[in-house]
């Protein structure tokens, strides 16, 4: 979050543009980005490992970020990552 914030930032402190224009470019920016599963994301029982894997592939968090939960757990997020 704290980069798109930065993104955004830059975004509405370009001299390049009108206020007009940096403002939809913005609203444009954040709708899209709500959508990436770092900013927000649904998760159920049923499809949490997947949705690890896929926050892992969008490198939102990293394998090492799972240090705390079950090997069980960790390791099925692992042959998911490496295809097995």
């Amino acid at each position: 979050m704290a980069h798109l914030n930065n993104e955004y930032i830059a975004l509405l402190s370009a001299d390049d543009k009108i206020a007009s224009e940096k403002f939809w470019e913005l609203e444009k920016r954040i709708k899209n980005d709500r959508c990436h599963p770092g900013v927000i994301i649904e998760m159920s029982k049923s499809s949490a490992i997947f949705d690890i894997v896929r926050l892992i592939k969008l490198d939102v968090i990293t394998y090492d970020d799972l240090s705390d939960f079950s090997d069980d757990l960790q390791q099925a997020v692992k042959v998911l990552l490496d295809g097995v």
